[in-house]
């Protein structure tokens, strides 16, 4: 499946010039290809949070944000997707500058690192933690994708994660842009690493469509906030 498919869906010209606009939190710094968002005071942990195919719109996901850096977190947002011309080997290379920008615009004072995305950032979450060394980047204590998108074309080769990183995936069960194939892919490129997969049932008070991550509300926030922030408890314990 083309990521192309989802042009209409997610109303990506106004994604793609919104990101060029001030984030909207006091905390926030730009710096070159990533914002980084600041706690007060030192970090308990930092999440590294990437965004889907053409929504680089920070303020898509400034309600978590939010969320996250009230309990104590950083958060460094990467743009690593130029345009919507931009191939799979630029969007992974623009991920790994990014989050070394941002990593480095924080300094040694982040806690444990916790890689986190959606869509197709979810696939370069894991990608992120497999390359920490090669991509100069603190290993990442867990992987968290939400409704992950994933493909690695040609390259066969098996994705190695350090031994003591987790990894968690969720999808959705009316998800019709990735649907349950993102995940297993994932689960295959990273084996023997274990990983756990956490789907979705739809009710009345929310549609676990591929959008649905983007929602605020309570049932929102129980099914994609609550599981980063049960990570980060493990791995950051206050």
């Amino acid at each position: 499946m083309s990521m192309r498919t989802l042009l209409p869906t997610l109303a990506v010209n106004s994604l793609l010039t919104a990101c060029a606009s001030t984030p909207l939190h006091p905390s926030a710094t730009r710096v070159p290809d990533a914002d980084v968002f600041r706690p007060n005071g030192p970090p308990r942990a930092t999440v590294l949070l990437l965004h889907g195919w053409s929504d680089r719109a920070t303020r898509n996901y400034l309600p978590w944000i939010r969320h996250l850096t009230a309990q104590g977190l950083a958060v460094v947002f990467p743009y690593y997707q130029e345009s919507l011309r931009s191939s799979r080997k630029q969007m992974v290379a623009g991920a790994e500058v990014g989050l070394r920008a941002g990593l480095a615009a924080l300094g040694s004072d982040h806690g444990p690192i916790i890689a986190a995305g959606y869509s197709y950032g979810a696939g370069l979450a894991v990608i992120a933690a497999a390359e920490a060394d090669a991509w100069q980047l603190p290993v990442p204590a867990a992987v968290y994708g939400v409704f992950p998108y994933f493909v690695r074309r040609n390259d066969p080769a098996p994705l190695v994660l350090p031994h003591g990183t987790t990894v968690e995936l969720v999808v959705g069960d009316r998800d019709q842009v990735v649907g349950r194939r993102g995940a297993a892919a994932i689960a295959r490129s990273i084996a023997p690493h274990p990983s756990s997969l956490d789907v979705l049932e739809s009710g009345p008070e929310l549609s676990f469509g591929h959008l649905s991550v983007l929602q605020t509300g309570a049932a929102a926030q129980a099914a994609f906030w609550d599981p980063l922030d049960r990570i980060v408890d493990r791995v950051a314990p206050r």
